[in-house]
């Protein structure tokens, strides 16, 4: 389960370590007017003295769903006794004796405050008294979930605009200008070797091109790579939530479908070969090659590069600036199924949406699905294709992919009015899929929804596909539905560990895209037809990336009060405010705690601005550590996956009606 997303900086680019003991600052953000004040704490702690702290879903709670906080103290209380108050006083009164367990050292009690009596529409705080001294929360809404969460699914698209690569950026956001223009004329390399600390051997060696690779998004904040592998996964999420929720998010469609034009220049039917990487992240270990994350600039700095003898920077950087392309495998031979699955259910999904109003380009989309999804290596599979260097992301399984990839194809045959023999024909492959991926099982301590695991959404399409082409079913949709609730099964042993309740292993695990994908997960379980079982549970994943966690902070940039404002993300960096407020990186997720031995060594490059804020330190344990600085990757680096999964997830949650 656990991920290795090994973006640090390499040592050739470290010009000097970064303190991990971040100075303390006042709160976030000021709230408005209107919410009610926060009261001064009657005293002001010694440095390190741990003071009690009252953690809350930030966004809010809908008034039908259920409603929790929690208050971290510093020694146990037989009894915790809490109000919530709007402006015009206290509207509820509760207690509670439910210790959850340690948290830390400083933190040896944790206990639940719930509150689901509280249905009146407002702004509200949490007022605790207890250890001697008051803790209040901060402001948090009680509102429809449309009102909670429609914001945040337009600010997840507003992020994927502002990481646009390629001449078709939008000036308006963050002030994008057109950036890695050579793209358009790319060569292909073969693939490359690298060493066990990510380092290039030996030289890259043309193979093709050019061709033209232009557009697209980053993949992740500190670098400006781009990879068919989060993308394709990237994209799937975006354009399932398009499809799902026409008109309700004007600007999601039309981002989704410009990942999608980028991801229809990988695949060429022509010559049977898909192209999944431009760029590279790193060079070799005496920086004769430099990659992209020896730099740090805004992207149109790329195109302005002079790699000649003599130039600055000089020929080290000539991969930076014409980036090489990479093949899943030569052209005409199978491929990696990863890939095959990925890409088939993003053009089968374009399908979908092109088949009311386009019907030539959903048959042209659903061609290359079809067409791609046969290249397919699904016997002797060994060790997957990701990226390069693999421990980028280290995935392995593939056969939820290839579920997904087939359960859209017979989506899109249904959408474009295929005779039932065909769409029977084609729900027959996704169910064999379905049957391998079941076989496969969900171990305890096994993965769920996320970037290497995409079963559950493979699952929840297969049944769409089925109840959609009606007569009997190609597999029992209950059987279906029990794995999904294995999932969530897993989700809640590992929240039972754990006083906030996170579905999956705080450390090295993801744990932000990881919660994000248990809450989609229960949301398509119940669509199709699971229990409201697991709703509590789901909810609380919800709510621990939104401040209901130890730090108290926000995961998600511009959802809350307290969110990251210095992640490592160039364009965050350089192009926008460093203070949280104005014309910030909206809607971008960070991964949130880390291991605390992930934050060793961590240092700045050149034209880095400085920027740490808010005092977490208290907060962390032996397990997991969170910074808000701009060195700490492990916390605060944005990525696409990572936002995809709280897209959907919002957009979810947007429609929720219990």
């Amino acid at each position: 389960m656990n991920r290795a997303r090994a973006r640090s900086l390499p040592a050739a680019a470290v010009a000097a370590a970064a303190s991990l003991l971040l100075a303390a600052c006042t709160s976030h953000s000021t709230p408005p007017a209107s919410q009610p004040a926060t009261p001064a704490r009657p005293a002001t702690p010694a440095p390190g003295q741990a003071l009690p702290e009252v953690r809350v879903n930030q966004v809010g709670y809908p008034p039908a769903g259920p409603e929790a906080a929690y208050v971290m103290l510093p020694r146990q209380a037989t009894e915790v006794r809490f109000t919530i108050a709007d402006g015009r006083g206290v509207v509820f009164r509760g207690s509670s004796r439910q210790d959850l367990g340690r948290w830390s050292p400083h933190y040896p009690a944790v206990y639940r405050l719930a509150f689901s009596g509280l249905t009146r529409p407002g702004t509200y705080r949490i007022t605790v008294n207890a250890a001697g001294a008051t803790a209040v929360s901060p402001a948090f809404a009680v509102a429809s979930p449309a009102a909670l969460y429609h914001r945040l699914v337009l600010n997840a698209v507003r992020y994927f605009t502002s990481e646009r690569d390629g001449p078709q950026v939008v000036p308006s956001v963050l002030a994008r200008q057109p950036a890695n223009l050579t793209d358009a004329r790319a060569y292909v390399y073969a693939s490359p070797r690298y060493d066990s600390n990510d380092n290039l051997l030996g030289t890259l060696h043309r193979v093709g091109g050019p061709v033209d690779v232009a557009g697209g998004w980053f993949d992740a904040g500190g670098g400006y790579e781009k990879f068919a592998y989060t993308s394709s996964y990237t994209d799937g999420l975006m354009l399932l939530a398009a499809r799902d929720f026409p008109g309700s998010y004007p600007t999601l469609q039309p981002e989704a479908d410009f990942g999608l034009s980028w991801l229809e220049k990988l695949w060429n039917p022509a010559t049977k070969v898909v192209y999944i990487q431009d760029g590279i992240g790193t060079g070799n270990a005496k920086n004769t090659i430099q990659g992209d994350y020896n730099f740090w600039f805004l992207p149109q700095a790329e195109d302005r590069m002079d790699v000649k003898p003599g130039g600055h920077p000089g020929p080290t950087a000539y991969y930076v600036k014409y980036r090489p392309v990479f093949e899943a495998a030569p052209p005409g031979q199978q491929v990696s199924p990863d890939f095959a699955g990925r890409l088939a259910a993003d053009y089968a999904l374009g399908a979908q949406l092109a088949a009311g109003h386009d019907r030539p380009q959903a048959e042209h989309l659903l061609a290359l699905a079809r067409g791609v999804f046969a290249m397919a290596q699904t016997s002797h599979v060994g060790a997957i294709v990701t990226v390069f260097p693999h421990d980028f992301y280290p995935g392995s399984e593939w056969v939820s992919d290839m579920l997904w990839g087939a359960a859209e194809i017979a989506l899109a045959h249904e959408a474009l009015g295929a005779p039932a023999a065909q769409v029977r024909a084609e729900l027959a492959v996704a169910a064999r899929w379905a049957r391998a991926y079941l076989a496969q099982g969900h171990k305890p301590g096994g993965d769920t929804l996320n970037l290497y695991d995409t079963g559950a959404v493979a699952e929840a399409e297969l049944l769409q596909a089925m109840r959609q082409a009606g007569g009997s079913a190609v597999i029992a949709p209950a059987t279906l539905l029990a794995d999904m609730a294995a999932q969530l099964r897993l989700g809640e042993n590992w929240a039972r560990s754990e006083p906030f309740a996170l579905g999956t292993a705080l450390g090295d695990s993801d744990a932000t895209p990881h919660a994000f994908g248990l809450y989609i997960t229960d949301a398509l379980y119940r669509r199709y037809g699971g229990a409201g079982t697991y709703r509590a549970f789901a909810s609380q994943q919800l709510a621990f990336t939104l401040g209901a966690n130890p730090w108290g902070s926000s995961f998600v940039v511009g959802a809350g009060a307290t969110f990251p404002h210095c992640m490592q993300s160039e364009i965050a960096n350089l192009a926008a405010p460093l203070d949280g407020k104005g014309d910030i990186q909206v809607g971008a997720t960070v991964d949130g705690p880390s291991s605390p031995g992930n934050f060793s060594g961590l240092g700045t490059v050149t034209g880095m601005r400085a920027c740490s804020a808010g005092a977490y330190q208290l907060f962390n344990s032996k397990a997991a550590a969170y910074e808000d600085n701009v060195v700490s990757w492990p916390s605060v680096e944005p990525a696409a996956d990572y936002t995809a999964n709280s897209l959907l997830a919002f957009a979810l949650a947007a429609q929720d009606r219990g």
